[in-house]
């Protein structure tokens, strides 16, 4: 039945039925005006009216641009029929439902696709069929490779945001089955987890309402390395030669930066049909303020009308967003607060750019904490004899990084826990873009254990604001053996104004960003471990000449 609201013509439970006889049901936001109309499909497992309206536009918006918007529950979620297996079945769902779209009365035929997180994830689901019908998509927040774009971002569980998000999942599932007992309790975690839940031993052990609403979290609580169980939710290889157009968007603190990017630079960076979106963007929200920094009033980006435009160009023909003249990278440059673009071919990883150096300086103070005597020298500075710098991680108290967002970290630089090396302050402006590297010789004296890389920028009021994180599992080998590491960091893109500071920090974990590491415990056993397996490990770090060192990926001026 029909209705109007918002002066757009509203359809509630529309039935779409799967090729397995599973029934679907959206809600269709129709133009008034008189066709035919291109469709906006979102496909989401959290209640179609919420509609992603957290981060995107109301579907009546759209409608009133000129599309007919869908907003579907998937399998298993709302009031679709079938049981919702997370990451499973969205790619035979999202074909069929692309398809039945394209057909709806007044539609040109031509659909898009839109969404962010696991409703970005439903893009690249339905692409990887390659539907016919499917004309465009711009999937924001989200990877394909479920294991390191999501869950796993850079080899660990992230355990403060999937946590929550499973009981969020948990809460919808009894709410499903008419069981409003845990309704208070799912929600008290989804809004922020007690620091005792998230330490709670082990990894994978059993939480009683996850057991029974939502078990597939200690699926991949039990699955910390890339297996087969990963091997079926990774999409990357069925979309190395998808030809549908899509429109990448990124936030630089969202915890899924890592898998929108390795999309864009696996499938989109030599593709003039592909485009990338980077603000200076938590998961939720996309505005000016993150972490307690204002960005300016620029940091929106024009969101909303960027994608509009994008579907205007490929569902209307009309415009010029999605020409390969456009900026294949366009992203938001923070300490400068503007907006920036690169020309295709260049990396979000920083590759294809100069790459500068940054090397690791000892004294004759240990380099322990900020107001120890660890120095980051550029390529000019004459070498020194060598020193060895040791922190200790006690897996007991993890060091903290509570989330990506710029927080200020000074008070924690001050503890003792990490080696802490920071350059001198910049005499011109550098621009950084891309993924920093660092590359270090180590020894860790009952591993295997993990080394936490931070980068931070220090400001000459002392603020030391976080910029981006990497790990690596060290101590694999022999006891005691030195051995060369090399860590990626997360993305970044950075003006280094004259008079700020470039700070490395190397510790033992990076708590709840990361599920700790137990220390000198195998790699495979870390999910099932106890608190009576929780040690102390010892891990020094060589510097003095160019044996260890932080490699940045600098944008040339102009650029």
């Amino acid at each position: 039945m029909a209705e109007r609201f918002g002066d757009v013509i509203l359809e509630r439970d529309r039935s779409c039925i799967m090729r397995d006889g599973t029934v679907l049901y959206a809600d269709i936001y129709r133009p008034e005006a008189e066709g035919p109309h291109p469709v906006l499909l979102m496909r989401q497992p959290y209640g179609k009216r919420i509609a992603s309206t957290v981060t995107y536009a109301h579907p009546v918006w759209y409608a009133k641009q000129g599309y007919i918007v869908v907003i579907q529950d998937v399998r298993g979620r709302g009031i679709s029929e079938g049981e919702f297996e997370p990451f499973i079945r969205e790619a035979e769902d999202g074909w069929d439902t692309v398809e039945w779209a394209a057909g709806l009365p007044d539609s040109n035929g031509r659909v898009g696709m839109y969404g962010f997180s696991y409703q970005g994830f439903t893009q690249w689901a339905a692409a990887s069929e390659k539907p016919p019908r499917l004309a465009a998509i711009a999937p924001g927040m989200c990877g394909a490779d479920v294991y390191g774009g999501m869950i796993y971002p850079q080899g660990r569980l992230a355990i403060w945001e999937h946590l929550p998000w499973a009981y969020q999942l948990a809460r919808d599932a009894a709410r499903r089955a008419g069981d409003p007992s845990v309704e208070e309790a799912c929600t008290s975690v989804r809004r922020g987890p007690s620091h005792e839940m998230l330490l709670h031993l082990p990894v994978a052990g059993e939480h009683p309402i996850l057991s029974r609403y939502f078990p597939a979290y200690r699926e991949w609580c039990s699955h910390p390395h890339y297996d087969e169980y990963w091997e079926s939710r990774n999409l990357m290889p069925k979309l190395a030669d998808s030809p549908v157009p899509a429109l990448h968007i990124g936030g630089w603190y969202d915890l899924f930066l890592m898998g929108t990017m390795r999309m864009f630079d696996a499938i989109g960076r030599g593709n003039p049909t592909h485009r990338l979106i980077v603000g200076p963007w938590d998961h939720i929200p996309w505005g000016r303020r993150a972490g307690g920094v204002d960005h300016g009033a620029e940091a929106c980006g024009d969101i909303h009308l960027k994608q509009l435009r994008w579907f205007d160009y490929w569902l209307k023909d009309k415009g010029d967003a999605g020409s390969p003249e456009a900026p294949a990278i366009e992203y938001f440059e923070l300490g400068g607060n503007r907006w920036r673009s690169l020309e295709r071919g260049v990396s979000p990883f920083g590759s294809g750019l100069e790459a500068e150096r940054r090397f690791l300086r000892g004294s004759a103070v240990p380099a322990n904490g900020a107001s120890g005597g660890g120095r980051l020298a550029d390529a000019a500075a004459g070498a020194d004899e060598g020193s060895v710098d040791v922190f200790v991680y006690d897996s007991r108290l993890p060091m903290p990084l509570d989330s990506y967002l710029p927080q200020d970290r000074s008070e924690i630089e001050d503890r003792f826990e990490m080696l802490v090396f920071t350059s001198e302050p910049a005499e011109r402006c550098f621009r950084v873009f891309g993924a920093p590297r660092v590359r270090l010789q180590v020894q860790a004296d009952d591993g295997p254990t993990d080394l936490i890389a931070v980068l931070s920028a220090v400001y000459p009021d002392g603020a030391s604001r976080f910029l981006s994180v990497g790990r690596e599992e060290i101590g694999k080998g022999e006891s005691g053996e030195w051995e060369t590491v090399e860590i990626e960091l997360r993305p970044v893109a950075m003006a280094f104004d004259a008079g700020l500071s470039v700070r490395l920090e190397l510790t033992g974990s990076a708590f709840p960003v990361f599920v700790r590491h137990p220390g000198g415990v195998p790699p495979e056993d870390i999910h099932r471990v106890g608190p009576e397996r929780l040690n102390v490990v010892s891990v020094a770090v060589k510097s003095g000449g160019a044996v260890s060192y932080l490699e940045l990926p600098v944008v040339a001026d102009g650029g």
